[in-house]
């Protein structure tokens, strides 16, 4: 029984420790991080051959992005990090700042749109649900994954990897 207790004690010791080095890990993430560059890259979602790279490093290659043909994702020129989630945005695709709900899934506009322009981001936006969030040291990585039917390119199925990189500011 003391063998059981002792386990027990020793289990329970590691699940505060490693909870503790999680929201430590997750705290030191936390602030706001600011563009660095983003790549697009297309690959045949049958045998993951790579059809098409293009990588933007500094934000005056984004006007390039448009020719990418990629579902309409958001590019952050800035994002604020809390607690590991995405909670405030800069889009480059309108320079609007948006507040992210839904634990980090859906922006919403933090001012109305003042433009009859049409704007897939002028209202709130569902960011890819599949989309990954990882921060190592001070840099935020948004990876958003998304898979096509049938193509432009031969009729085969893509899947498209766009990647956003943002420093620590």
């Amino acid at each position: 029984m003391k063998i059981f207790l002792f386990l027990a004690a020793c289990l329970c010791t590691l699940s505060i420790h490693s909870q503790t080095a999680d929201s430590a890990a997750s705290k030191a993430a936390e602030g706001l991080y600011v563009f660095k560059n983003a790549s697009v890259t297309i690959y045949n979602d049958n045998t993951k051959a790579e059809i098409l790279t293009r990588a933007f490093n500094d934000t005056t290659e984004l006007e390039k992005f448009g020719e990418v043909p990629f579902i309409p994702q958001p590019v952050f020129l800035s994002a604020y990090i809390q607690g590991g989630v995405l909670s405030i945005c800069k889009l480059w695709n309108n320079g609007k700042e948006y507040g992210v709900q839904e634990n980090g899934h859906l922006l919403v506009p933090l001012k109305p749109s003042d433009s009859n322009k049409f704007d897939v981001f002028s209202q709130s936006f569902y960011l890819s649900p599949g989309y990954k969030l990882n921060t190592d040291g001070n840099t935020a990585t948004f990876t958003f994954t998304e898979h096509f039917g049938n193509s432009q390119y031969s009729g085969i199925p893509l899947e498209g990897k766009f990647v956003i990189t943002l420093l620590k500011d």
